[in-house]
Order: C-alpha cells, then structure tokens, then sequence
C-alpha cells in the first residue's frame, strides 16, 4: 500500500515537471515556440475559401480592386470617391487601369454613375498622355543621337508629310529639321479635361452599345468592318465605329487620332504656340478647334465647353500618377 502510495507521488512530481517544463523550457534553453495559425485553419473551415489571387485588395490597399470586384457597386462607387478626393487634393493616384466599363454601369444613381465613370477614366487618360510625353523624350533622344530608324518609325506613326517620298537613308540637315518640327508639333498631350468631356459626350457616361461592346469611349470610325461595331439601324453603312481590347487602346487611339489629322492641324498649331510660350494648356482653350470632330460642327464645341464647366473637369488638369 504504502509502495502504491509512493508511485503515485513519484508519477504526479514527474507531470508537474513536464507541464512546467513545457512552458519555461522553450525560453530557457531558447527553443522557438511553433505558431499557430488560427485564422488559417478558420478559412480552411470556411465556405467558400478565397483563393490567393482573389483576395480583397481593396481592404487591403484602398487605391485597389481586384478584376472580380469590378462589378460590385459598393466597392467601385467607394473606390471612385477615393480617387475624386486625390486628384481634387493633388495626391497623386494611383495607377488602377479598368479593362472596361462595369457592365451595371446604367444602374448606378446619376451622380454615382458620374463618379464611377471619372474615377475610372482619369487614370487611363492621365497614363495615356505619360506614355505620349514618353515617345515624346524618345523622338528627341532620336534626333540628338541620328537614329534614323527610329526617326522613320516615329514618322510613319505620325503621319509626318509626304512620308512615303521621303528618303530616309539620305536626308540633309534642313530635312532632319523639318520632320523634327513636325514631330514635335504632333507628338504631345492632351489636357485631361478635354478627354474626359469627349469620352462622357461619345459614351453617355460609359452606357452606349460602342463603349459597353467594344471600349470605344470616343466614337472613332473605321472603314474595316473586322475592326469595329456598325450602328444599329444601319447595318448597310460603309462604316462601323472601331472597337478596341480595353479602355487605355481607346484612349491611346483618340489621342493619336488628335494628334495626326488633318483636320486638327489647327488645335497642334494652338498647342505649340501655347507651349512655346511656356503658357498652360486648357481644354477650354483647346476644344475651340474641333468643330470638325462631329457633323453638328461648332454646336459640338459649345456641347463639350458645356460638359467641361458643368462637370467641373478643369479641377483634374494637374492630376498626376505614382510614381512605379
């Protein structure tokens, strides 16, 4: 009995020893203690588990969404009002690209709607006058170092006079000079109030068939019909207005498109003068010379003066983006 009695304390002293030992041990002989991760083991439990490239990341970073948040009306109208806020407050914004136009678009209260549609243009048109400037740099860099290929690629792009005729292989310096002119009147921004109001005028605020089929915020037409979307109630026209991958192609496009034809010679010959002149560029200023981007003529100017004052868009001329 006394024996029994014995084991039992021996077997007790030997548990506490263990038990204390489980939780001095580890610090006294410096033995790192396991982590457990309970709320991984939750996730695991729950239903359904959000996979790693789907994470929230607009409640992780509130400068973003991720692609299946794009819809969800909540998340982009309060996403939209984030952006607004920086470019109001000259915080730089950050550089979120939407490949579209949210599909409910047209479900949005008017003032929402407006909102989502600016937020989401601002960035895309603000990259779109970076990646400009930068061709910009690159053509001068050509000139400063004779790269005549890249001279030549930069002249076929834009479209510079006579273009075919010209031998490359073979210029002068007067000739050098001249396409440099030329370039440099062609290949420059443009103000970010004027793309927003002909990107809200073309696209009803992102809900026309064009914009919600085929990315065209601006109403540009083309001649291949592989190419773009016909109108409807006129399938038979020789035209269709062309449609693009994602919203930065249209607005790349546009700003090509203002910067090549012929019948915006005047608004390049504006703008250079302006530069010049080291003077600010508006796109009140500038909107004077296209009355020849829609058949109603001087009645579109007047039509996008309208949407830039009552939209207040002059407020995001100086936004700018993060830095990479």
């Amino acid at each position: 009995m006394r024996l029994r009695h014995h084991n039992e304390v021996l077997f007790l002293l030997i548990i506490i020893s263990l038990f204390i030992f489980g939780f001095l041990g580890p610090k006294f002989w410096k033995i790192h203690q396991p982590i457990f991760n309970f709320k991984g083991i939750k996730n695991n439990f729950s239903n359904p588990v959000v996979s790693i490239d789907k994470l929230n990341q607009f409640h992780s970073n509130n400068n973003y969404l991720s692609s299946d948040q794009f819809n969800d009306k909540v998340l982009v109208f309060n996403w939209s009002e984030l952006i607004l806020n920086y470019a109001i407050k000259k915080v730089p914004i950050p550089r979120m690209y939407f490949p579209y136009i949210p599909k409910n678009i047209t479900e949005y209260e008017t003032n929402q709607k407006k909102s989502v549609f600016k937020a989401i243009l601002l960035p895309i048109a603000l990259r779109g006058n970076e990646l400009v400037l930068e061709e910009r740099k690159i053509m001068k860099i050509a000139f400063s170092t004779n790269n005549i290929y890249q001279i030549e690629l930069l002249s076929k792009k834009y479209k510079v006079k006579n273009f075919k005729n010209i031998n490359f292989s073979n210029l002068n310096r007067s000739e050098l000079k001249k396409i440099k002119l030329e370039l440099l009147n062609k290949i420059s921004n443009i103000p970010i109030s004027l793309i927003l109001a002909q990107s809200i005028i073309e696209s009803g605020w992102g809900t026309s068939r064009f914009a919600q089929e085929g990315n065209a915020l601006f109403g540009q037409w083309t001649w291949k019909n592989e190419d773009g979307i016909k109108p409807k109630g006129n399938l038979d026209a020789n035209f269709s207005v062309k449609n693009f991958k994602n919203l930065l192609e249209s607005v790349n496009s546009y700003i090509l498109n203002l910067n090549t034809h012929p019948a915006y010679k005047d608004l390049r010959n504006f703008r250079t003068l302006k530069y010049n002149a080291n003077q600010n560029i508006t796109g009140s200023d500038m909107v004077n010379f296209l009355d020849k981007y829609a058949e109603i003529g001087f009645e579109y100017v007047i039509k996008v003066k309208n949407i830039i004052e009552k939209n207040q868009l002059s407020k995001y001329e100086n936004s700018i983006l993060t830095t990479f």
